[in-house]
């Protein structure tokens, strides 16, 4: 889709409502440079960064701390700030009052009392500082990265968080490079992943935004008439009103300003906005909203996983006993985490075994089944990560065909894990289609976050009307996860739980449609009756490395399809990508 850009008004003085200074007219290094799209866009048409007198803009040069707090504080424009003195080594320094106002926001910290505005901003600095800004919150996937180690803890959830909505784009060869310096054209590209389009100056706008809008203009906008397929930001510095008339947001309203906007002639079930709470103190922001386009199939916690969260009582509405038939227990039992776990009569136990696999020779990410019990098949699964890290945001669907990959599950859509919006995956319609057209089994995928029957039978309505108009021949999955306690599914009963994943799947199936259920190890032994699901497929997520003791699924029951790695390359697709094998009898 072609980005539609709302009309900037552009003055001939000082931009009294941009955020740097007036940018250059043309640079004399950027042509060619693999970021010079976005360094023109944030520079001469927004004015973000500035080039330099010689006309250069030295793209790959470092950036300090200060200058980072000063374009972060531009940007945003922060409205309240830390008292003089907080850090030694600020008094006089130019760029004192950013730094002030980001540490009031829990955005910038400082080491010992420092601040050391002088000193260059390493990439997992910069990633930190701007999750905290736009208070992100922090993911807890693992890391994709070959030099994940060398990530501070500190910074591992931000990295986590940006990586899995997409906008890490810049990992060469699969290294982060955490301690390296920030280059300018690195920080240009995150924020062009961020945000599409920038209202700088107050007005009336009607075009519609094909991706994120963040207003930051003091004096506020009036948007009216339009779509806006991401989220809608309202930066800290918003002072005056903002109004949506008739204006869809298929993400967020994630307001960091004292304003609240004013909804007239909303569409149907439109959004609420959200107000982002305050950290509870500096240096310790909050969650804040959640509504992820980047999220990929996530692996099972590690083996310190299983949270400890209270069951919740089953309210109203549809009871699980409605749904489906409780499985009959066998007397068996095995150890899971200490505990024992309850076999189910009707399941099959896993016959796969260490010695069944090998990593592949030509392609030492992937992993070959040399048993005999059955045939497999190699697969992927992708999302608007994977779109955003390829180019043109657009996989080459042959090439990964011509790559060895025989079946394909595209994320259709998702349930903000916090917030509990739905909404398409951008990159959903294109990816089935290329990939059916390259003769790729299609199937599809949806991350649930149901928690009661209505909403697990409001996501599969979900995806059968997305589906609509598209040929797919694979399987439709249902991805309900609970990574931590906020998730908005911490809690639920086992009960529920498993009326949620049947429920999806009955009516997946009366769509004509084959459902299966994704289950990582917690959720499958803890929250699911498996007697009751064992009519649908199973797909296992485990990963595996050159350093796992065991090149099996350690699951219990038999999966189908095994997610045994997000680390793998493939070609036509640029980063990382999760793969699967298939067993067929």
């Amino acid at each position: 889709m072609r980005l539609i850009r709302l009309p900037k008004r552009i003055l001939s003085g000082l931009l009294a409502g941009a955020l740097l200074l007036t940018p250059a007219m043309a640079f004399t290094d950027t042509a060619g440079h693999w970021a010079e799209g976005p360094v023109n866009k944030w520079s001469q048409e927004y004015g973000v960064l500035q080039g330099y007198d010689d006309g250069s803009f030295k793209p790959d040069a470092s950036i300090t701390r200060g200058a980072f707090a000063g374009i972060l504080d531009r940007f945003l424009q922060f409205q309240s700030a830390a008292p003089a003195g907080t850090f030694s080594d600020t008094q006089g320094n130019r760029w004192e009052d950013s730094i002030l106002k980001l540490n009031a926001a829990g955005v910038y910290l400082g080491s010992e009392g420092k601040a050391l505005p002088g000193d260059s901003i390493t990439r997992q600095q910069a990633m930190t500082m701007v999750s905290r800004a736009f208070q992100l919150g922090g993911g807890d996937g693992a890391l994709p990265y070959h030099d994940e180690a060398q990530v501070a803890n500190y910074a591992r959830p931000y990295i986590a968080e940006l990586t899995a909505r997409g906008w890490i784009t810049d990992a060469v060869d699969n290294s982060f490079r955490p301690t390296e310096p920030l280059t300018r054209a690195e920080l240009v590209n995150l924020l062009n992943n961020m945000i599409q389009v920038l209202v700088q100056d107050s007005g009336n706008y009607s075009n519609n935004i094909d991706g994120t809008l963040l207003i930051n203009a003091a004096g506020g906008a009036a948007l009216s008439n339009m779509t806006v397929s991401g989220d809608l930001i309202i930066a800290p510095g918003v002072t005056g009103a903002v109004t949506l008339d008739n204006v869809t947001v298929s993400g967020e309203i994630r307001n960091f300003s004292a304003v609240t906007p004013e909804i007239l002639n909303s569409p149907a079930d439109p959004f609420t906005p959200q107000q982002p709470p305050q950290p509870e103190q500096p240096g310790t922001p909050s969650a804040g909203e959640d509504f992820d386009w980047g999220i990929v199939v996530t692996p099972p916690p590690a083996s310190s996983e299983t949270p400890t969260d209270p069951e919740q009582p089953i309210g109203p509405g549809i009871q699980p006993i409605e749904v489906y038939t409780p499985g009959v227990l066998t007397g068996e039992t095995f150890q899971y985490d200490d505990k024992p776990i309850p076999v189910y009569a009707g399941t099959e136990r896993n016959q796969l075994q260490h010695g069944d696999f090998i990593w592949a020779a030509d392609h030492p990410d992937r992993l070959v089944y040399i048993g005999n019990q059955f045939r497999t098949r190699f697969g992927i699964d992708v999302s608007a990560y994977q779109n955003r890290a390829s180019e043109n945001e657009t996989i080459d669907w042959q090439a990964v065909r011509n790559d060895g990959v025989d079946f394909a599950f595209i994320r259709v859509g998702l349930r903000g894990y916090s917030s509990g919006k739905i909404a398409e995956d951008a990159f959903y319609r294109q990816n089935i289609e290329g990939a059916m057209a390259a003769g790729i089994e299609t199937g599809v995928y949806f991350f649930a976050q149901a928690i009661t029957v209505e909403e697990a039978i409001e996501e599969a309505d979900f995806v059968i009307q997305c589906l609509q108009g598209l040929q797919i021949n694979g399987p439709v999955a249902y991805d309900w996860e609970m990574g931590n306690s906020s998730y908005r599914v911490y809690g639920i009963a086992p009960e529920m739980a498993t009326a949620c994943a049947i429920a999806f799947c009955k009516r997946i199936q009366e769509a004509g449609y084959t459902p299966m259920i994704y289950q990582s190890t917690y959720v499958g032994y803890v929250k699911y009756d498996q007697g009751a699901i064992a009519p649908y497929l199973c797909w296992f997520p485990e990963y595996k490395s050159n350093q796992s003791e065991k090149l099996c699924p350690t699951y219990y029951y038999q999966p189908d399809y095994w997610q045994f790695s997000s680390k793998c390359s493939v070609a036509g697709i640029g980063g990382n990508v999760d793969v699967n094998i298939q067993f067929i009898r």
